[in-house]
This record gives C-alpha cells, sequence and structure tokens, in this order.
C-alpha cells in the first residue's frame, strides 16, 4: 500500500500549486528579518515594545515543503503588531520591498493567512498522526479519511472564501485520485478500525454509506466482513482451532444434531408426532443460532456493545491484552494488523538519523555503538516519558556509581568463608 503521509503530501501540494500572494508578501518578510543578525536584533526589540509573549521565533520556510510553508505562517500571524512596528521604526524596512505586490503583507494579507493556516492545520495534524511511531497508526487512518473527505466537500461545494474554495476543489481531484473510491484503498486498513472496540463494523458501514449508494455500501461493506472472516479463517486454521468454536473450545456441533439422531433411531411414528419432532428440531436449531456462546469469537465480539469512544486515555494495545483470554483466535489479529504503519516517514527518520550519525567523519564506530546511539537520542526526546530524561544527571548518577564501587572495601576471600 501507498504511504499514507506522502499521499497527503502530494494532495496540498496540488492546492498550493498557485501560490498565493499573500503567502509570498509574508516569506518576503520573514526573510527580511532573517536575512542579518542587525535586522533580527530590530525585530526582537519591536517585539519586546508591542509586549508580545511569544517563546516561538520566526522560521523561514523551504518553498517545496508545504509543512514548513504552514509552519512559517503559523509563528507568523503571532507577530504581526511587530511586523507594523518594524514598518514605522526601520527605515529600510518599506524599501526593501520594491515591488508593492511582493510585500508588505497588509490587513487583507493576513487575514487571507489567518485562513489559510487554518485550513492547512487539518492537514499538518493528520500528517503528524500518519507518521508516529509511539502509538498505532493504523486504526487511526480511517478517521482521518473521514474527516478530510467531509471538510473539502464543505469546502468545495460550500459560499465561502474564492480563494480557499479553489485551493480545496484543487485538492479534492489529487484527494480523488488515491482515496476517492473506496475500491482503492488496502482492505486491511478497514480492517484496522473493525477491530477497534470503540467502533467496529457498524461504524464502518455507517459512513460507507454517508458517501455511497445503498447498493454500492452495501458491497463494499460485504467485502470488509469477507475480508475479516479471511483473517479469522486463517489464524484460526494456524492455531488450530476451527473457525466456528467457541472461546472455550466447543465446537458448534450442538444439541440440534443430536436431536436429529434421537429422531432417526427413534423410528417415523404419526405424522403429527413427526412435525412435532421436526419443530422441535428448528426451534432448537434456531435457538442455538442465536445463542452468543455458541458463535464464532467473531461474532460474539462484533455482537458485543462497543466501547465508549470517548473513553479517556483509551489504550486499544492495552484492551486486546486484557481481553485476549476472551477473543484468543481474533486478538492475534488485532495485534499482526494494529502493528501495521501507515506511513513510511517513521523508518525513513530513522535511516535519515543513521546517516547522521554514521557519516564520512565517524565511519569506523561498530554496529552496536550506532544502536546505541540513535536509541538513546530517541529515549531522550520521547515525548511519552512521564519523567524526561535529564542527561547530566544520568551521566552524574553513573559518575557516582562507579566512584562507590572504586571505594568499596573488597571482600576476603577464604578457603571455607567469605569476610566484608
Amino acid at each position: 500500500m501507498r504511504c499514507c503521509a506522502h499521499i497527503l503530501n502530494l494532495i496540498v501540494q496540488d492546492g498550493l500549486r498557485d501560490l498565493n500572494k499573500s503567502i509570498v508578501k509574508v516569506r518576503n518578510v520573514v526573510r527580511y528579518v532573517k536575512s542579518s543578525p542587525n535586522r533580527f536584533e530590530k525585530f526582537k526589540a519591536c517585539v519586546e515594545k508591542e509586549k508580545i509573549q511569544s517563546k516561538s521565533l520566526l522560521c523561514l520556510d523551504v518553498s517545496t515543503r508545504w509543512n514548513s510553508t504552514y509552519l512559517m505562517l503559523e509563528s507568523a500571524l503571532k507577530f504581526v503588531a511587530a511586523f507594523e512596528r518594524m514598518e514605522e521604526d526601520d527605515g529600510h524596512f518599506l524599501r526593501y520591498f520594491e515591488d508593492p505586490s511582493s510585500g508588505p503583507p497588509r490587513f487583507l494579507d493576513w487575514e487571507n493567512v489567518r485562513l489559510f493556516t487554518k485550513f492547512l492545520g487539518m492537514f499538518y495534524e493528520a500528517t503528524l498522526r500518519f507518521s508516529g511511531s509511539l502509538f498505532v497508526t493504523t486504526n487511526v487512518y480511517f478517521h482521518e479519511l473521514v474527516c478530510l473527505q467531509d471538510q473539502l466537500n464543505q469546502l468545495c461545494n460550500g459560499r465561502g472564501d474564492p480563494l480557499l474554495k479553489g485551493m480545496a476543489q484543487r485538492m479534492k481531484l489529487k484527494y480523488d485520485k488515491y482515496w476517492g473510491s473506496v475500491d482503492r484503498i488496502n482492505p486491511m486498513l478497514f480492517v484496522a478500525v473493525v477491530v477497534d472496540p470503540r467502533y467496529k463494523l457498524k461504524y464502518v458501514r455507517f459512513w460507507i454509506k454517508q458517501w455511497y449508494d445503498k447498493e454500492k455500501a452495501d458491497e463494499l461493506g460485504l467485502r470488509v466482513r469477507e475480508a475479516l472472516n479471511r483473517l479469522f479463517k486463517h489464524y484460526s486454521g494456524a492455531m488450530g482451532t476451527p473457525c466456528g468454536a467457541s472461546a472455550s473450545g466447543t465446537s458448534e456441533f450442538g444439541s440440534s444434531d443430536v436431536a436429529t439422531m434421537s429422531f432417526v433411531l427413534s423410528g417415523f411414528g404419526s405424522a403429527e408426532e413427526r412435525m412435532k419432532r421436526y419443530n422441535n428440531i428448528y426451534k432448537q436449531h434456531s435457538a442455538d443460532e442465536d445463542s452468543v456462546e455458541c458463535k464464532s469469537e467473531l461474532d460474539r465480539y462484533l455482537l458485543e456493545a462497543s466501547v465508549d469512544p470517548e473513553t479517556e486515555g483509551f489504550d486499544i494495545l492495552d484492551w486486546w491484552r486484557v481481553n485476549s483470554s476472551r477473543y484468543r483466535i481474533l486478538s492475534q489479529v488485532a495485534r499482526n494488523v494494529l502493528a501495521i504503519p501507515v506511513s513510511t516517514v517513521a523508518s525513513e527518520s530513522a535511516f535519515s538519523t543513521g546517516g547522521r550519525v554514521l557519516d564520512p567523519f565517524h565511519s569506523s564506530l561498530s554496529p552496536n555503538t550506532v544502536e546505541a546511539l540513535i536509541c538513546t537520542q530517541n529515549w531522550l526526546r520521547s515525548k511519552d516519558s512521564t519523567e524526561p530524561i535529564n542527561l547530566r544527571e544520568a551521566m552524574d548518577e553513573v559518575e557516582n556509581y562507579e566512584l562507590e564501587s572504586e571505594l568499596a572495601p573488597k571482600p576476603i576471600v577464604g578457603t571455607d568463608f567469605v569476610l566484608d
């Protein structure tokens, strides 16, 4: 399957193909401020005069990377008053912009930038969720797909800002090329939503019905269920469990089969007795079918009530770990499906980090040393750590431990005893 973050990148790049003049003006004023230390100091003075409280600083974008353009616009919006103050205090500011179309940005330009930033923020946040490496991303994909398609449809069909509408229409064309049809999407991404106990199959079917007519929606919903059935059957065979067996290992050979055999052995009897026996067999069969305990793990899972989607701090992996005894086969399916990354960003980032560690000047490092350096950097930068690691404190602890080990009295070892 294609990397979702890369597809998202292509969609946004198409929207920003004809870059708006307002964005160009903001880029030019940021470039002016960042072009020399003296100008940057003047800008910082303007920030202090306007009493702008912000820890973030200006950043100049890379024109070929839309996410850096988004970050530039987001940071620049915090310093609008400082730019206006600089226009008054710095005599070189206006002379830098020979052509009025190149800057500086005016009120209408800043309003346009606010709209663009809000719109691009949705794609930026989706990219971050797609490219995560410390949490499950497979079950996130479908939710982001729902959100993006809904927002693009509203902008394309609405009567809002014409600039934003034109951008959304270009994005929608590229979006439809890759994600416009469910037929083009790997069914495993839908299975990942089904094995999320907060949503299951009903959630997938609901949104498919919002996008397609009833006949097409029913067909696609059936395809997702068939893919799930094939997976469950495959894992059942691999684990040596009949696909129709329940959690306790009992097969679907129920009391209806026993009743049938008893009927054959008991003779034919009268017509009234035969009809009564047939009715009893059917009633027992219906009871067996309606009984949750006699259904497969997959059927029981889908029939049970879903977890509240608003549950705070819900951990899908922990839920499957706790319930693995109830869903012995399905938990194996969930474990492998949820391990699939929807983006190659994390792995590419790891290789990029490796290239910076093992460069032409440090080409003799052993594989163990390179692995230790990369893993340590990842742990130090981990945002999920409840107590961030302080490198200096950690090094001091190691030095103290080594010093204590050197100063500690050595044991006297005798032939039959040990003295401290």
